[in-house]
């Protein structure tokens, strides 16, 4: 950091030790007659003016404080903005001032701070940090700016230029607008501000085509958002026109963008896929996005298995599945099920996958998911004909019911320990005790109706399904029924 005043050092040219400062030139200070002496009338090299600029011994690319206070900022680099301050490296702007000055304790909170103020409503001879300057702020009603609030004759709360002044028109459309808002009303602020981010993005591509198409873009994104709304959400599509740039002899084809951004990069970047259809009239093709959909699914199946015999055999199983697809015997949706099946099945063997299944994975899977039977059977024929395995897709229905009533009765233990309450809760539990306790093979939660009934001295439900009666315990019950066999007969 570095305090303005502290820099004020005299420089050897001027002698005259206590006379009053007349010029500070980049942190140095001048009395009257040494800045006579030192800074000499002649052409601006920047204005073309005639000014008192510094001799070349000092600064040999001075430019009159007109140029100066006109270059851009030297922390920001924005220009048009009011200077804060000068410093020996150049302007600094009002917003950027305070990081050049030294910080100093708050005159009544004590915190180091940059940008102490007096504000004459709280007490004028205090130096406040910007929290104890503030702490009475509030968002006035009429302009929307937060400031300190005063209460005007008509009684409501209102900051001073509002309470005082009323309205005023602005300067840019000269329409009535609440005096507090400055010179420009809400809507020419906002379009000021969306013109000065689009120029600023359309300097960051490279070919004439591109800042073509990205002004189009803006101009469009106003006309259906809105101005506010377009200059916040305009930075998210610059990756989308920066893809463009590096296309500038036409649009880029739908595919070109799916290899680039994925579909699920497309689904974030609709606003300017839509605005290529109505310009341009750029379909999206559902199907050739299904497919690289599908793809980019294959490929992530297959990456999750380690390097191995059983990974070999996967990527073989794949190859086969992706010739019968060129040749047209099956679609891409069914080569991702078989390898899903395919995967599963890896997935329950030994994490080294330096071995293929055998027999008992294959039974041992199908008994946990009987329904993958036949995605499977495509993956245990390919090892059978190429790998000289002897495998089946057949499970032990021993097996198979054991494992069924395992998961059922994990189901059941889950609903019991969380406690849960209301009509969904009891349908969820009603379901799972008839599969369980009665053997159902499915059970359609909205197709049954229930009320509750005590047997035996235990509460639960009466059920009523497919025209069949049951009775199931209530999950309040505290005893044990995962090995109750005593139901209440049907009927």
């Amino acid at each position: 950091m570095m305090n303005a005043s502290s820099t004020k050092q005299r420089r050897a040219e001027c002698l005259c030790v206590g006379k009053k400062v007349h010029r500070v030139y980049k942190g140095i200070a001048f009395c009257s007659t040494c800045y006579a002496r030192v800074f000499k009338r002649k052409l601006c090299p920047g204005c073309g003016n005639y000014a008192r600029l510094p001799i070349p011994e000092l600064d040999p690319n001075g430019v009159c404080r007109h140029c100066e206070a006109t270059a851009p900022c030297v922390r920001c680099a924005q220009v048009e903005k009011p200077v804060g301050l000068m410093t020996k490296y150049g302007p600094a702007c009002s917003s950027c001032a305070h990081y050049f000055r030294d910080p100093e304790p708050c005159e009544k909170c004590g915190e180091l701070s940059t940008r102490l103020s007096r504000v004459l409503s709280i007490d004028p001879d205090l130096r406040l940090c910007p929290k104890c300057a503030r702490q009475d702020a509030a968002t006035c009603p009429d302009c929307r700016r937060h400031r300190i609030l005063i209460k005007g004759p008509d009684g409501r709360l209102r900051c001073k230029r509002c309470t005082e002044v009323g309205e005023s028109l602005c300067q840019a459309c000269d329409k009535p607008m609440p005096a507090g808002r400055g010179q420009e009303c809400d809507d020419c602020s906002r379009e000021k501000s969306f013109k000065r981010r689009a120029n600023l993005f359309i300097e960051s591509f490279e070919h004439p085509a591109t800042h073509q198409r990205f002004a189009d873009f803006c101009q469009w994104l106003k006309e259906e958002m809105g101005t506010h709304s377009a200059a916040r959400k305009l930075k998210n599509y610059l990756t989308f026109f920066s893809f463009l740039d590096r296309h500038p002899e036409g649009i880029p084809s739908y595919v070109s963008l799916l290899e680039h951004f994925t579909a699920d990069g497309l689904r974030r970047m609709q606003t300017p896929m839509l605005w290529l259809k109505v310009r341009y009239g750029a379909e999206p093709d559902a199907t050739v996005k299904e497919d690289h959909s599908e793809k980019r699914r294959i490929d992530q199946m297959v990456d999750l298995v380690s390097p191995g015999v059983a990974a070999d055999a996967l990527k073989g199983y794949r190859s086969y599945l992706q010739t019968k697809q060129a040749e047209g015997r099956t679609s891409i949706r069914s080569v991702r099920l078989s390898l899903r099946a395919a995967v599963n099945l890896l997935a329950t063997m030994p994490p080294t996958f330096d071995v293929l299944p055998s027999q008992k994975t294959v039974s041992g899977y199908l008994a946990h998911t009987p329904g993958q039977a036949a995605a499977l059977q495509g993956f245990v024929g390919y090892l059978n004909r190429v790998h000289d395995c002897d495998l089946k897709t057949t499970a032990d229905a021993l097996a198979t019911s054991r494992a069924r009533t395992s998961k059922l009765e994990g189901e059941m233990l889950a609903l019991y320990r969380s406690a849960g309450a209301g009509e969904a809760f009891e349908r969820a539990w009603i379901k799972v005790a008839l599969m369980l306790l009665h053997g159902l093979k499915r059970v359609n939660k909205k197709a049954m109706e229930y009320c509750p009934e005590v047997f035996r001295d235990r509460s639960g439900f009466r059920v009523s399904f497919k025209d069949k009666q049951y009775w199931v315990p209530s999950p309040t019950d505290q005893a044990t029924f995962f090995s109750v066999n005593e139901t209440k007969p049907n009927g």
